[in-house]
This record gives C-alpha cells, structure tokens and sequence, in this order.
C-alpha cells in the first residue's frame, strides 16, 4: 500500500507545478512568411517594386530586432463623432520580459498620397507577456481613405 501512495502522491506534487498563467500564444510562422525581401533596386520606373508590399489599412514592424518579440493581434479604424479617423491596433508582447517599442501612423488619401504629415512616435511599455493597445487619431476629417502603422523598438 505504501508503495502505491508515494508514486500517487508525487503525481500530485507535479500537478501542483504547472503554469496555468493565461499567457498568450503566439505564431510567429505568419510574420516570417511575410519578411522576405528581394534583392535589387527599390523602384525602378515603369515597374513594382521587387520589395513586398506593404498593404494599406495595416501594422508594419519594421525594426528586426522586436519582430520575434510582439505579435499585433488586431487593427481596427473608425470614424469618429467629428469625422476624424481613429485607428487602433491590439499588440502583445510574446516574451517573458518586459519590452518598449514605439508607434506612428500615416494616414492616406483616396490616390495613396499622404493626406497629413505622419504622427509623432508614441511610447509603448509591455509587462511580460501582455498587450497594449495602441491608438492614434488623424487630424484630418474628410480626406483620411487609409493608414498604414510603423512599429520599431522603443530607445
């Protein structure tokens, strides 16, 4: 009998060991699919660029170095009361360790072309595997069509 109850009894121990903290997961296969660069000119005329675009109404990371390190879970835009545009991105930090990085937002015209200058860098902090939302307002009204965010490491 005894010799059943110290094995059960270890079990027991070891269940008491596991991590059930609601940390995210996060799949950076998605993000690696999509930095691939082509070698050559960035622009020559009459044809597309050889590097990948980046699609409008989206959230860049731009700075390799946190690019394995936050995951932006969900954009969002909406029109406000006062016919600006919000943009709102959802960004979690997938380490163990806190992380800074910082935001700007470009917002476009209808032609592609910028409608008002970019927005300044706003600071993000990240307790260990946590989001912040990020969140910037156009100055324009009528003429914001799209956005693009420039995520880097924050200094």
């Amino acid at each position: 009998m005894k010799r059943l109850l110290v094995p059960a009894f270890g079990l027991l121990l070891l269940g008491g060991c596991a991590s059930l903290d609601p940390a995210p997961q996060c799949d950076m296969s998605r993000v690696a699919s999509q930095r691939d660069l082509v070698a050559g000119p960035a622009m020559v005329e009459g044809s597309s660029s050889p590097l990948k675009e980046m699609p409008m109404n989206s959230v860049s990371i731009t700075d390799p170095s946190i690019i394995r390190k936050l995951y932006v879970r969900s954009i969002a835009a909406r029109r406000t009361e006062t016919g600006t545009v919000e943009v709102l991105a959802q960004v979690v930090n997938c380490t163990d360790f806190p992380q800074n990085a910082e935001a700007r937002t470009q917002f476009y015209a209808a032609d592609g072309a910028a409608s008002e200058p970019v927005s300044a860098w706003r600071r993000m902090q990240f307790g260990p595997r946590t989001s912040v939302t990020y969140r910037e307002l156009s100055l324009g009204d009528k003429a914001v069509d799209g956005y693009m965010i420039e995520m880097r490491e924050g200094k």
